[in-house]
């Protein structure tokens, strides 16, 4: 039986969960914080794989979710392959690639390690490819903290944002309230508990039993089934490493920063999924966290997709891309 992901996220703020114990799915032997014997590692700050498709005049780099590869843009590509020209990214460790060498143990989480290389790797393919500010694509957790990044950071290298039902920042729900901590306790609770106490030794099974729920990628079971094993092949530490530096960040905070057009396509879920004890943070994270964001920023649109998940251009193709190409034609 699944359990949600916050069953993991809550120890942020909490040692008691639904008053299991902490040692549940732990195993000492393992070592979750390091590669596994004999891994390869990547150079950090360089993209080991993408793939450039269409002839488009507006260019678009594609960067997939925690835990994903190119191959999930693989029907947005096929669709959109005369309309724009595409860089679809994959994040080091996902897929087919290897991740870089893993920090050390002192450095903390908020550091953004690995993260900053995969932007340091996107900055480089921007320039080896003369991209002039291309639109940055980001998907879900993760591509949604590197794709707002790229366009607080470096508002001369993009053009233009567009999220597939993402995150802007990581809300706790703790017993039945929402826990909007200020980043400094987000970091914190990273580097001192989630990580070195449960994450470090959590095993395989119990991790998988607890991630996101098929139905948080896709309203279709199948579609949704399917990502969902997608996820569930990738190397713990990596899936770790990337978890807890997404936790200890908070784009939600940096959004009146962003100087480029931003359309934000909001997974709305549907009443069942949303109605799940175990997905009581999806509201809070998927929904609430874009709730003031245009007012905020006025350069920001939030469009609400309707009966769609995370993967909000598998559920409503058509919907979404003809937002996208509206977006798209203004700029």
């Amino acid at each position: 039986m699944y359990k949600s992901v916050l069953m993991y996220l809550l120890l942020l703020f909490s040692t008691i969960i639904y008053s299991q114990p902490t040692n549940t799915g732990q195993d000492s032997t393992i070592n979750n914080l390091v590669h596994i014997p004999g891994y390869k590692t990547s150079q950090l700050g360089a993209i080991p794989e993408y793939i450039k498709t269409g002839e488009g005049e507006k260019t678009l780099i594609l960067i997939p979710g925690w835990g994903f590869d190119t191959s999930i843009f693989s029907d947005f590509i096929e669709v959109n392959k005369h309309n724009y020209t595409m860089y679809a990214i994959t994040i080091p460790g996902f897929g087919n690639t290897s991740a870089p060498p893993m920090p050390d143990s002192t450095v903390s989480y908020g550091e953004q390690s690995w993260n900053k290389g995969v932007i340091e790797g996107v900055l480089k393919l921007i320039e080896k490819e003369e991209l002039e500010k291309p639109i940055v694509v980001g998907h879900f957790v993760l591509g949604t903290q590197l794709t707002l990044r790229l366009a607080v950071d470096y508002p001369d290298k993009v053009g233009g944002v567009i999220i597939l039902g993402g995150v802007a920042k990581f809300i706790g729900i703790l017993k039945g309230e929402e826990k909007d901590v200020p980043l400094t306790t987000l970091i914190k609770a990273a580097d001192t508990y989630s990580a070195p106490v449960w994450f470090k030794h959590v095993t395989k099974e119990f991790w998988n039993d607890g991630n996101y729920l098929p139905e948080i990628y896709s309203l279709d079971t199948t579609k949704g089934m399917s990502l969902w094993d997608q996820v569930a092949e990738r190397p713990i530490p990596v899936m770790v490493r990337y978890l807890c530096e997404y936790i200890a960040s908070d784009l939600k905070a940096e959004l009146d920063k962003i100087k480029c057009p931003v359309l934000v396509l909001r997974a709305m879920f549907n009443e069942t999924v949303l109605q799940n004890p175990t997905n009581n943070y999806v509201r809070a994270q998927f929904i609430k966290t874009w709730n003031d964001a245009s007012e905020r920023n006025p350069l920001i649109k939030v469009v609400d997709v309707e009966n769609s998940a995370s993967f909000v251009w598998k559920d409503k193709p058509e919907e979404v891309y003809k937002e996208i190409n509206d977006f798209l034609s203004e700029l």
